[in-house]
Formats: structure tokens, C-alpha cells, sequence
């Protein structure tokens, strides 16, 4: 069986052989080995604040196939040196502060990309230009880490801009409350920091589904999609800064 990047950034076609995660999200990249997948554990950077200074979805953005930007030089030898990838470094180098923190956190949902305007580097701006993304603007900065990308046309977000903005685009959309999300540091996290997709049929979450407000919801939204939902840990929902799938097998 050949082992290839995921295509299509957050939306892989089959059953992923590895994944990129907080190196501080120990139960969840327990349960991801103990499953045979690899986990390439995001290092915590001091350049951004410290809740969420190790985050995937804060310190790199795929671009598609083997290719994406990052942070920092760190994290970009580990994907370039012990992954074979070729990601690019952003020229921002204080992430600590609003909105330079969020310069990397667009949604790519196929040939979608969400993302507040006045927040993404130019890096990622000549990468959206080149690969011919249609760009959705929305007024969220973390546009990754508040969309939890289900299917190629379906997202779940508690951000009411960004559900108006992917239904305008021909999405189906959950909307849910805001908070129910932990997040050490803040008042709440965000859903899409919860999880990401395992294979084409699997969302995968840091904490258990069923301790939403919203489970029977969100199962149902699930299932009209032909999604599973698989919890990685247990306990409520934590933003752990996303799962971001990287290899998959063909």
C-alpha cells in the first residue's frame, strides 16, 4: 500500500498514516500511536502566548500535497527533515499579539479558503493566489481553530459570520453555541481546535462528543454526512489546536 500527502488539506481520502498535534496533547497522541499513526508533536514556540504556544493550527498552514508554511524554523526542519516536506518559513516572527498570532489560521475546506483579510501573512496570500483558492473573507481572525471541517461542502462553527459565510458559498452548516470548548487560559476553546479527520469517513476529537450541549446535534449533522464521530481521550471537548492530517495511505 503507497503512503502519499493528504491532497487536499483537512479533507483526507483515506485512512491517514500520520498527523500533526500539540506535543502537549499527551492522551490524545497516546491513543493516535497506540492506532499506528504517526504523530509529528508541534513544539511549543515562545513567540506565541503560552496557552497556545504549541498548536497546529496556530503554527502552520498545508498548502496541499507536501507543502505549507510555518512559524518558525523548528518546526519547519521537522517537517522538511523528518517528514520529507517542503514548507516554507512566514516572515512574521512575533506571534504573541492579535493579529499577527493568527497569520497562519485559514480554513481550507477543498477549493475554499476562510480567513479574515487583515490577518493572513503574505506568504500564505501568494500561496492562495497561486493554487487558485476562491477566498471567503470572515471578520474571525482564528478562522482554523473555530471550523471543524466535516466534508468537502459541511463544516460545524459556534461563529455565526463564518456559518453566513460558508452557507453563502453553498455549504451546510451546523452553528453551535459558543464555549462547551476547554481551553486552559481562556474562557473557552474553539471547535475546530477539538479534532480533524482521521480518513474520509472518521472526526476525530480530543474529549468525548456526548458532553456537548449539542451531542445529539452534532451526531446527527455527522451522520447525514456519512461521518463518524471518534473520541481520542476522554472528558469534555479541549482545544488542543486541531489534528491536521498530513500522509495517507492509497
Amino acid at each position: 500500500m503507497m503512503r502519499q500527502w493528504v491532497e487536499s488539506p483537512n479533507l483526507p481520502k483515506h485512512p491517514v498514516t500520520a498527523v500533526a498535534v500539540s506535543s502537549q496533547a499527551h492522551d490524545v497522541i497516546a491513543a493516535l500511536e497506540q492506532m499506528k499513526i504517526r504523530v509529528l508533536r508541534v513544539p511549543i514556540a515562545k513567540q506565541f502566548a503560552e496557552p497556545v504556544a504549541s498548536h497546529a493550527d496556530m503554527q502552520c498552514h498545508l498548502t496541499g500535497h507536501n507543502r505549507g508554511i510555518c512559524a518558525n524554523t523548528q518546526l519547519q526542519d521537522i517537517f522538511c527533515k523528518q517528514y520529507g516536506g517542503d514548507f516554507c518559513r512566514t516572515s512574521i516572527g512575533d506571534f504573541l499579539s492579535y493579529p499577527k498570532d493568527c497569520s497562519l489560521n485559514a480554513a481550507r475546506v477543498g477549493p475554499f479558503i476562510f480567513a479574515n483579510p487583515k490577518c493572513v501573512c503574505s506568504e500564505l496570500k501568494n500561496s492562495i493566489h497561486q493554487l487558485g483558492l476562491t477566498f471567503v473573507p470572515v471578520h474571525q481572525g482564528y478562522t482554523k481553530c473555530s471550523m471543524a471541517v466535516v466534508k468537502k461542502n459541511a463544516i460545524m462553527t459556534a461563529d455565526a459570520g463564518i456559518a453566513a459565510a460558508a452557507r453563502k458559498v453553498g455549504f451546510d452548516v451546523l452553528l453551535l453555541q459558543p464555549g462547551h470548548v476547554v481551553l486552559s487560559g481562556y474562557s473557552y476553546g474553539f471547535i475546530g481546535g477539538t479534532c480533524g479527520k482521521l480518513s474520509s469517513d472518521v472526526l476525530a476529537f480530543a474529549g468525548s462528543v456526548k458532553m456537548h450541549p449539542q451531542a445529539a446535534e452534532i451526531f446527527k449533522f455527522l451522520k447525514k454526512h456519512n461521518v463518524k464521530a471518534f473520541s481520542l481521550c476522554e472528558g469534555p471537548l479541549q482545544d488542543i489546536g486541531g489534528i491536521l492530517p498530513l500522509i495517507e495511505n492509497k
